[in-house]
């Protein structure tokens, strides 16, 4: 009896598919929510020399005396603005000297705390900040490629659960964390489960519906995606102490924990390797809770069910074709990982209110998602080409904005912010759909790994994207 056969009999999007797809939404916009707030606590508000000889200075002028005082104490540059790394001692003299901050006052309106404001990463410290992101991102790439294949010999489930822990005390560790490299460490291990569960959790879901019904699970993660980052954003906009906002983003995965006990393992793994009997069991329990029925007798054994034997990632050597897929497809994630992260994490460069431009933003991450809604009907490569096409010339042209427009013209802003924007849609679009395609190159024994391993090259440009950012 076909495995597929079996699913139709106990429902192919039941009462247990449906708690699978609840289960994985919850983990893919927990991920999107630990990933998007860094955005935001990592903001540099407007800044300054904290003067020495005023033990109660503010970045908000108290008076003349102190304006008075502040022009006398902090160079400004050439943009007339006061510097944000050099003080000077004298009065005007030639003999004056200028040095470099030791403390600094900062504009609390918009966050009264933020990561860097608390660890003094600003000046020469603050090419720390994208370090930071980048070990981040370290771990989303090991996360993708070790955490996919332990998932292949060990089973979907035990290592989903196990990251979803870690990734939220990780999560909170950070909320908490002491100095600079304790939040650094923390993140480090909130990306590796980043990286886990982005592809475990859903390969999980998608072996337990009939592979009709597999949108279903790709549309969830693509909307989840989007609504985490949407929820993201709501929360950074009421939560401004970063620390706070951590904790509150990380909180939620812990939770989750509890749908252990709800959750199957995925027979179609079971059967991969040759367990036929828990593959049997855990149908039969789904069936009772879909209130369905199956027929009574063995439903998988050797002669019932071709069992998909176990493949070694070492065998692809015999085949080039899906090698060569292989090599184009993580090309591909790449690009798509370089210019995603980059422009989503570059987001707080742009003109005008951060809140404001994060949730436009936000938003065509969740409409992107509505690419997996057309491509049964022109295909995975037309969708892909004419969405990256589209981001790249939106991207190329604000090459050429910041060479031959005015800089000062609110409509250069305005139509610079319009290009970012598209440019972030076609990559949204080219991400989502990498997700359904690079798993169906590869049988069952290999998905875990396939898809791992295209993740973690999108994970490898991701880690790129804070450097290029520089």
């Amino acid at each position: 009896m076909e495995f597929d056969y079996v699913v139709k009999n106990v429902g192919e999007f039941g009462r247990i598919q449906l708690i699978m797809t609840i289960f994985f939404g919850l983990t893919t916009a927990s991920v999107a929510l630990q990933m998007i707030v860094t955005v935001f606590m990592q903001q540099t508000p407007e800044h300054r020399c904290a003067i020495p000889s005023l033990a109660n200075d503010t970045f908000e002028i108290q008076g003349p005396w102190h304006q008075c005082l502040i022009n006398q104490t902090i160079p400004v540059d050439e943009n007339g603005e006061y510097e944000g790394c050099l003080w000077r001692s004298g009065n005007y003299s030639k003999n004056e000297s200028v040095w470099p901050c030791k403390d600094w006052v900062y504009d609390t309106a918009v966050f009264p705390r933020t990561f860097p404001t608390e660890f003094d990463l600003l000046c020469d410290s603050s090419l720390l900040i994208n370090m930071a992101n980048v070990v981040y991102l370290v771990g989303v790439a090991v996360g993708a490629a070790g955490g996919g294949l332990v998932a292949d010999y060990t089973g979907r489930k035990l290592v989903s659960f196990i990251a979803c822990f870690i990734h939220g005390i990780a999560g909170i560790g950070a909320a908490f964390s002491p100095n600079y490299g304790a939040y650094v460490a923390f993140r480090c291990f909130v990306g590796i489960c980043h990286g886990v569960l982005n592809n475990t959790v859903i390969v999980l879901c998608m072996e337990f519906v009939s592979p009709r019904k597999r949108i279903i699970s790709l549309c969830t993660a693509a909307f989840s995606w989007g609504t985490g980052i949407l929820l993201g954003t709501l929360e950074a906009y009421l939560i401004r102490d970063w620390r706070y906002l951590q904790l509150a983003v990380a909180l939620p995965s812990v939770l989750y924990l509890l749908f252990w006990w709800i959750t199957p393992e995925s027979p179609r793994w079971l059967i991969s390797r040759g367990k036929y009997a828990e593959a049997e069991s855990v149908m039969r329990w789904v069936a009772k809770v879909n209130n369905t029925s199956l027929p009574e007798g063995r439903l998988f054994d050797d002669h019932s069910l071709r069992s998909t034997p176990t493949i070694s990632p070492r065998q692809l050597r015999n085949a080039p074709r899906l090698i060569a897929r292989t090599v184009v497809i993580s090309f591909g994630w790449l690009t798509v990982g370089v210019s995603w992260y980059g422009l989503t994490l570059n987001q707080g460069s742009l003109d005008g209110d951060i809140f404001i431009n994060a949730f436009v933003l936000a938003l065509i991450d969740f409409i992107s998602a509505f690419a997996l809604l057309i491509i049964n009907r022109i295909g995975r490569k037309t969708t892909y080409c004419v969405a990256m096409m589209l981001s790249a010339l939106a991207m190329l042209s604000t090459i050429l904005m910041h060479f031959f427009a005015n800089k000062e013209s609110s409509a250069t802003s305005a139509t610079f912010t319009a290009l970012y924007t598209i440019g972030k849609l076609g990559v949204s679009c080219c991400y989502t759909l990498l997700f359904m395609w690079n798993g169906e190159f590869y049988p069952t024994a290999l998905r875990n790994f396939g898809l791992g391993i295209g993740y973690a090259f999108g994970s490898l440009g991701a880690v790129i994207s804070p450097i290029v950012m520089v």
